[in-house]
């Protein structure tokens, strides 16, 4: 956010990466994996996983609208 109101698109361009990559893919997706075989908290992950996938096509959007709109 600080790094779009500064006008420092590639700065922004490269945390939204960073989130996508790091944090939510390398990160929360393989620790769910094992929560997602467990009925009993399946809802709550997948709930978390469609929530941070939103997130992230909400702010791709800027960039590439296009492609944030068909995903």
């Amino acid at each position: 956010s600080q790094r779009l109101q500064a006008l420092e698109l590639h700065g922004a361009i490269a945390a939204l990466q960073h989130f996508w990559l790091r944090s939510f893919c390398d990160l929360y997706l393989e620790v769910s994996k094992a929560s997602l075989k467990v009925p009993e908290e399946a809802a709550e992950t997948l709930r978390t996983l469609l929530s941070c996938s939103e997130l992230f096509l909400r702010l791709l959007a800027p960039f590439c609208p296009f492609l944030a709109e068909e995903l």
